[in-house]
């Protein structure tokens, strides 16, 4: 399919999506499961030799409470694991979180900064933040917006536009 499209347009990079998590082997928070890193689905990153860039969804907050959970080399692991070019088409945290995962502005901040620091020196093609606003839709995401549906600045928000 990537050469299909490098034919037709030949500046157009080619790539598949996955979820980051999911391909670590990380189950368990909210998902219902258990972390097993041994579990992993990295092997699947060989299944795509034709793409440009490899890219990933990342919500660290469905896995782990607090962004201190993430290990030091929670992104730039992906590196081991492909010489493509990464990029990052989804990220999220919640700024109020669900029953049991409460979380705040402030924590949310702390995410913000983290995943643009620890996804640096991957140098990504992409980093992007899904929802600016919060969105009418199910938990865990209602809240994952850098900014309320009424606008009003949060510590999310300064922190993306600093990044």
């Amino acid at each position: 399919m990537a050469n299909a499209v490098r034919a037709a347009s030949p500046d157009t990079k080619a790539f598949t999506v996955f979820q980051l998590e999911r391909l670590r082997g990380l189950r368990g928070g909210l998902y219902g499961g258990v972390n097993d890193p041994a579990a992993n689905a990295w092997a699947l990153l060989a299944d795509f030799p034709s793409t440009d860039l490899l890219a990933f969804t990342t919500y660290p907050c469905i896995v782990y409470e607090d962004p201190s959970d993430l290990a030091p080399d929670y992104y730039v692991d992906v590196a081991s694991h492909t010489p493509k070019p990464v990029a990052f088409t989804e990220a999220g945290g919640f700024r109020a979180g669900p029953t049991g995962w409460e979380s705040s502005s402030e924590e949310q901040a702390a995410f913000v900064a983290k995943y643009v620091s620890m996804t640096s020196p991957l140098k990504p093609k992409l980093l992007i933040w899904s929802f600016l606003y919060d969105q009418p839709v199910a938990e865990p995401f209602k809240t994952m917006g850098l900014l309320p549906t009424n606008g009003a600045e949060t510590p999310g928000w300064m922190a993306w536009i600093r990044k």
